[in-house]
Parts: C-alpha cells; sequence; structure tokens
C-alpha cells in the first residue's frame, strides 16, 4: 500500500473542521435512545475545540466547554465531564455525558 499524502492532508483538515464534528455528534445525539450517552472526549473536543492550546495532549484540542453546554442545551441536553468513566492514564480528558432536559424530544 503507498503513502498518500493528499489522504493525509484530507485527515488533517478533517479533524480541523468543527462543523463537520458537531453534524456527526448532532445525528449520534439524534439517534440515541436513552436519557444518558456517554461521547469520547476527543471527539466533542474536535467539535468544540478551545482557541487555548490542550497542555495535556498535542492529539487533540482542549475542549470549550462553555461552546458545548451552549450548543447541547438548546438540542436538549445537559453536558457534563464523566471522570468516573474516564479509563486509566486519562483523567485530563474524561469522556462528556449527555443528559436529556427534562421535556426535551426524541
Amino acid at each position: 500500500m503507498e503513502d498518500n499524502p493528499m489522504h493525509a492532508t484530507r485527515s488533517v483538515e478533517a479533524r480541523r473542521d468543527p462543523q463537520a464534528w458537531q453534524t456527526a455528534l448532532d445525528r449520534a445525539l439524534a439517534a440515541h435512545d436513552s436519557e444518558d450517552a456517554l461521547a469520547h472526549y476527543p471527539h466533542v473536543a474536535f467539535a468544540f475545540p478551545s482557541p487555548s492550546p490542550n497542555p495535556y495532549s498535542g492529539e487533540y484540542p482542549l475542549l470549550n466547554y462553555r461552546e458545548l453546554k451552549e450548543w447541547a442545551t438548546s438540542r436538549g441536553w445537559r453536558v457534563r465531564p464523566a471522570p468516573e468513566r474516564a479509563p486509566s492514564g486519562e483523567k485530563y480528558s474524561p469522556p462528556v455525558r449527555f443528559t436529556r432536559l427534562p421535556g426535551s424530544y426524541h
């Protein structure tokens, strides 16, 4: 298999497209049937990157929780970190828990 530099470039560009990540997150939440959903921190951080550098990882941005909370609330979700679900060694990038707000529609 040959290395395709264009593929690598598209991959890097895709990682830097917050709108695409937000759309994917929105679709995943819309398809979720239960009251709670967990999302991997890097996936949410790509959707809502902070302008500040991530001091814990060069692989993904720091998460902008304020922007994420506004977005989630507008879609009927409450959002908070789920450190109890973080794999060992990932205490600075715990999964993100989405909980349906009372009265929100599925």
